[in-house]
């Protein structure tokens, strides 16, 4: 642990609840409630059986977990007991298992028990690995230990991107980062103890720990873990439960609609008052039906594992954000849209969006390479983002320079096209990919979901592009599928539709 003078840390404004209000609950799940007290009391336990075990300061400890009330204890502990959280995600295949472990090398790893096994033979030899659910010590309850101070400069998390276009890469952030991410996000969203927050994003991405879970609980609200994204139990936390507070990903709330279309019968939602979106382009139909549905507004959040918050919109902001848009930058960060050459462009026009925020990670663990590339000489984020900025401050994501579709010399952004194609009813969801073509170099090509009970036509869907897109935008096909390949954050996989399209002819 470094060595400074002590300053406020996350657990201490755990424990600043736990005093004022030690009954208030922090988190319910399958279980039951948690109130704050016994919260910190499960921390404190879990950090003294972490130090008990041979846990000391600086070492990492990996958690490949569901979502539930042990993973949050446990990673709190972790802090607690002065360590290093690496979160891996749960669902990965065993080639990014192996590289998330390898890369990280942790002195134990916390896994789920049906994952036990396979994490074991990955990780033989090199480390403890131990169910996540267990107690790590055969002795009863262990004693808080004292002998460790949690300094805000000091390494807390590694946690890894979704490898949407290559590894997994380890992001490093420190303790004061997390924290000022949490406190900004509260604030955005004027987060309250009478908040309770559905949490079904996983929490070994960043989007389910801090933005959702740290939040809320930093802000005394109640925290509803979900080990997986099932439509029926989220529409009865809302309905029973009376949650407040949802966040998801675009392909999230595509299965919630679906769920309520199916559903057919009116709940109640009157509880819910705010819902959250973030890591996929928005779909202005969907969301115009899920606030049908719910009443809710669904917001936009523009962040990375790099670097949060950066754009966000607010809840209580009249009249609310344009359709579209993602909101505008927070206080504490800033943003610049550049042109390819690194000039800034004028308001209006396109350019990558360059970022600095609260949470700015301190590079990539052991990867020098790839921390000088992510990054501006002047230490900005490149996050590949193609934005515009109206004249009032909205942002607006356009897509990725790395999806860009370049056909006949033209670029693409498949964003565009996809947003297009999902305001026709026949189409539940699509991904647009640019497979190699002879002539063109690339050609556009969408794979598309039909909706329920209703017929996609090709020469439809043409049509309908034609009257919204330029000629040389409009796919050149329309590959009809039962589903779409999703990635660990539950975003929908272009690469893998893309390396399917190309070796099946399907998605």
């Amino acid at each position: 642990m470094s060595s400074a003078t002590r300053q406020t840390s996350f657990l201490d404004e755990l424990r600043a609840h736990a005093k004022s209000r030690p009954a208030a609950p922090a988190i319910r799940d399958g279980s039951g409630n948690l109130s704050y007290q016994e919260l910190i009391e499960r921390i404190e336990d879990r950090a003294g059986q972490l130090r008990r075990s041979g846990i000391r300061d600086g070492d990492r400890v990996a958690i490949i977990a569901d979502n539930s009330a042990d993973y949050l204890i446990t990673a709190f502990a972790i802090w607690d007991a002065g360590a290093v959280l690496v979160t891996v995600y749960p669902s990965s295949g065993e080639s990014d298992l192996a590289h998330c472990l390898d890369s990280s090398a942790p002195a134990l790893v916390l896994a789920e028990s049906r994952l036990l096994e396979t994490v074991s033979v990955i990780y033989a030899g090199r480390g403890r690995v131990a169910d996540i659910h267990q107690p790590l010590t055969g002795e009863p309850a262990c004693p808080r230990v004292d002998d460790t101070t949690l300094v805000p400069d000091d390494l807390a998390l590694i946690c890894y991107t979704s490898g949407s276009t290559n590894r997994p890469k380890a992001v490093m952030q420190l303790h004061r980062g997390l924290l000022a991410a949490a406190r900004e996000f509260g604030r955005a969203w004027h987060v309250s103890p009478t908040d309770r927050t559905i949490v079904s994003l996983p929490m070994a991405w960043a989007f389910g720990l801090v933005t959702t879970s740290m939040t809320t609980l930093l802000a005394g609200g109640t925290v509803l873990p979900f080990a997986r994204t099932r439509p029926e139990q989220i529409v009865d936390a809302i309905s029973n439960d009376r949650a407040t507070f949802l966040a998801g990903v675009t392909t999230m709330f595509a299965k919630l609609v679906a769920h309520l279309r199916e559903l057919g019968e009116e709940r109640d939602f009157s509880s819910l008052r705010l819902c959250v979106s973030g890591g996929e382009p928005r779909n202005e139909r969907l969301f115009d039906e899920w606030r049908m549905y719910t009443g809710c507004h669904v917001y936009d959040n523009l962040a990375a594992s790099e670097c949060f918050p950066v754009v966000t919109s607010d809840p209580v902001e009249d009249p609310p954000p344009p359709p579209g848009s993602a909101g505008k930058v927070v206080s504490g960060a800033a943003m610049r849209v550049v042109a390819s050459d690194g000039s800034e462009v004028p308001p209006g026009s396109r350019g990558e969006a360059l970022w600095r925020a609260p949470a700015m990670f301190a590079g990539y663990w052991r990867d020098t390479k790839a921390t000088a590339a992510a990054l501006t000489p002047d230490g900005w984020y490149r996050t590949q983002d193609v934005v515009r900025v109206d004249d009032d401050g909205y942002v607006y994501v356009e897509g990725r320079i790395s999806d860009m579709i370049i056909r006949g010399g033209s670029n693409v952004s498949p964003s565009e096209v996809e947003n297009a194609l999902t305001e026709h009813p026949a189409v539940a969801e699509v991904a647009v990919v640019g497979p190699l073509h002879g002539v063109y170099g690339q050609t556009v090509t969408a794979v598309v979901v039909p909706a329920a009970g209703v017929t996609a036509q090709p020469v439809e869907l043409d049509r309908f592009c034609r009257s919204r897109l330029a000629g040389y935008k409009v796919p050149s096909a329309f590959v009809m599928v039962d589903g779409l390949p999703q990635n660990a954050t539950g975003k929908v996989d272009r690469r893998q539709v893309l390396i399917d399209l190309q070796t099946h002819g399907v998605a």
